[in-house]
C-alpha cells in the first residue's frame, strides 16, 4: 500500500519530504504552450472493453463506444511556441461523463484520458510529465505519403511497434474549432520508494482548431515485444475506425488542473 507523504512543516511551509517538482536537468518552456497547423492522423479504432477498463485511475471509466484515439505526427521548431521541434504518438482511451464541445457548441466529443505518449523531444518529455502528468516515455514517429498512401510508423528501442496505413487526400472537408478534455494520472513517487508525493487526477482543457482533408484507414499493426502493456490497446479484428481525421491543428498544450487527490482521499 502507498503511503502518503509527510504533512507539510509548522507555519503551513513545506516541510523537507515535501514535493518540489523535477530536478532540472532538462530546461522545458511554461504552460501553456502553442502548436500551429501540426499534420496529424488521429485514429478512433475500437479496442477490448477490458483492457480499456484497466488502464484506467479510479473515479474514469471507459466510453460505451470503446474506442482509443491514436495520434501521430511531427512538428518543425517554427510550428511551436517553445517546444522546438519533435515527433509524437500518443493512445488515449475515450470515457464516459466528459465530453467537451466542438463546433460552437453543437458537437460533443468523449473525453480522452492519456494511456501511453511516446515523444521523440526530452524538452517535450519534461514538459508533459511535469506540467500535466503525462506518461511520456521516448518513441520516434515517421510518415510517408507515396501515391496517396501514408505510412505512420512509431518506433520505440529501435523497434517498429506500431504501423498505420492510410489512404490520404488534400480534399478539404471544411474547418472545425472547439475544446478537448484530455486527462492523466499524475504519478510521482518519493526519491526513496515506497511511497509516492503526488497521485492526482489532472484535467487538461484543450482548445483546437482543424483543417480537415479527406482520408480513410486501411491498416493499423501493433508489434510491441511479448508482455509490453500497450499491446493490450491494440485494434480488435477485425479493424473497426468510426472516427478517422487526417488534418492540420493548430492546439495548446494547455495547464493542467487538479480535480481529484487520491493521496488527499486515503
Amino acid at each position: 500500500m502507498i503511503e502518503p507523504p509527510p504533512a507539510p512543516g509548522a507555519g503551513g511551509t513545506p516541510g523537507p519530504d515535501a514535493y518540489r517538482g523535477m530536478p532540472p536537468t532538462v530546461w522545458a518552456p511554461p504552460a501553456p504552450q502553442l502548436i500551429r497547423s501540426a499534420r496529424m492522423l488521429i485514429v478512433g479504432y475500437q479496442a477490448d472493453p477490458e483492457a480499456l477498463a484497466e488502464v484506467l485511475p479510479p473515479g474514469l471509466t471507459p466510453h460505451s463506444n470503446n474506442l482509443v484515439q491514436m495520434n501521430m505526427y511531427e512538428v518543425a521548431a517554427e510550428q511551436t511556441s517553445g517546444f522546438g521541434a519533435f515527433s509524437l504518438t500518443y493512445l488515449t482511451v475515450e470515457i464516459e461523463g466528459h465530453d467537451s464541445l466542438a463546433a460552437e457548441g453543437a458537437m460533443p466529443i468523449p473525453g480522452r484520458f492519456f494511456a501511453y505518449y511516446w515523444n521523440s523531444s526530452a524538452r517535450v518529455i519534461a514538459y508533459a510529465r511535469e506540467s500535466a502528468g503525462i506518461p511520456a516515455q521516448y518513441g520516434t514517429r515517421r510518415g510517408t505519403v507515396d501515391d496517396g498512401v501514408l505510412t505512420s510508423v512509431l518506433t520505440v528501442d529501435g523497434a517498429d511497434v506500431i504501423t498505420a496505413r492510410a489512404t490520404v487526400t488534400d480534399n478539404p472537408l471544411g474547418t472545425l474549432g472547439g475544446h478537448l478534455n484530455y486527462y492523466a494520472h499524475r504519478q510521482i513517487p518519493r526519491p526513496e520508494g515506497r511511497r509516492a508525493a503526488l497521485s492526482e487526477l489532472i484535467e487538461l482543457p484543450l482548445p483546437f482548431v482543424v483543417d480537415l482533408y479527406e482520408a480513410t484507414v486501411d491498416e493499423i499493426s501493433f508489434d510491441f515485444p511479448e508482455g509490453h502493456p500497450a499491446a493490450r490497446l491494440a485494434p480488435l479484428a477485425p479493424l473497426s475506425t468510426p472516427s478517422v481525421m487526417w488534418a492540420d491543428v493548430t492546439f495548446t498544450y494547455s495547464m493542467g488542473r487538479v480535480i481529484r487527490d487520491y493521496l488527499a482521499e486515503g
